[in-house]
């Protein structure tokens, strides 16, 4: 069953205040590390597939060719398990974020930035994310969030928490300066969001957009193409305002 607010709040906190995770003394840091990896990735594709409630712990321990003890030992069961995937697939992009948005955050504490200072800072909080959307991931990295997100489960809020809701926060106080608004202004929030939504569409419709530009991948060049589009339509929503 889906569970309610106050719950996966419970859930969350009893996350971060659990003590540090154990690893096996025999076979040493690094064969603990691939064992936990190796369950994460089963669990995300299973999780992702299946759904949550018809995902059983035994299950994923089979197929991950681990016994269902060493699965417990490292997460503990199914809700911490599927909180460690969120935390997983959030991993790469918080790498890319959190160092721009502590330094974005920091400048916008100047009241007298103008209006293309503010756009710079949006862009260096935007492109991140996008490098971030566009770099290939795997297909059950989608699906498990489409399911957390339709189950409202903890691990949503964990996904939601450390990725969308960074970006969003930081866009829509810059946003609502670009506007003159009030940092809690409605209309700020929403077209800031509706800007992290087009960074979030290029995850999904990459293989699309690849097969159209005739292009392998995005990196290099061809991504700084993707970049600049992009942010020539972000100015280009906001520049009547």
């Amino acid at each position: 069953m889906p569970r309610t607010a106050a719950h996966r709040t419970h859930l969350t906190k009893q996350r971060t205040s659990q003590p540090p995770r154990r690893h096996p003394a025999a076979g040493g840091y690094a064969r603990g590390e691939r064992t936990r990896r190796t369950i994460i990735e089963t669990a995300i594709e299973m999780f992702g597939s299946l759904g949550y409630e018809r995902t059983s712990t035994r299950a994923i321990a089979r197929r991950a060719a681990v016994s269902l003890p060493a699965l417990q030992y490292y997460f503990g069961g199914k809700e911490g398990l599927h909180l460690a995937c969120a935390e997983y697939i959030t991993a790469d992009v918080r790498m890319r974020l959190d160092p721009a948005a502590a330094r974005v955050s920091e400048e916008l504490s100047d009241p007298g930035l103008s209006r293309s200072a503010l756009l710079g800072l949006l862009r260096r909080v935007m492109e991140p994310f996008l490098e971030a959307m566009a770099t290939e991931r795997p297909e059950s990295w989608v699906l498990f969030f489409t399911r957390a997100q339709i189950e409202r489960s903890a691990a949503f809020d964990v996904l939601f928490e450390r990725v969308a809701g960074t970006i969003t926060r930081l866009s829509a106080q810059i946003v609502a300066r670009i506007l003159g608004r009030p940092p809690a202004d409605p209309e700020a929030l929403i077209r800031a969001l509706t800007l992290v939504g087009q960074m979030a569409l290029i995850r999904r419709g990459r293989p699309i957009l690849l097969r159209a530009l005739k292009w392998p991948d995005f990196s290099g060049k061809r991504l700084q193409i993707l970049k600049d589009a992009l942010w020539r339509q972000i100015e280009a929503g906001l520049a009547g305002d």
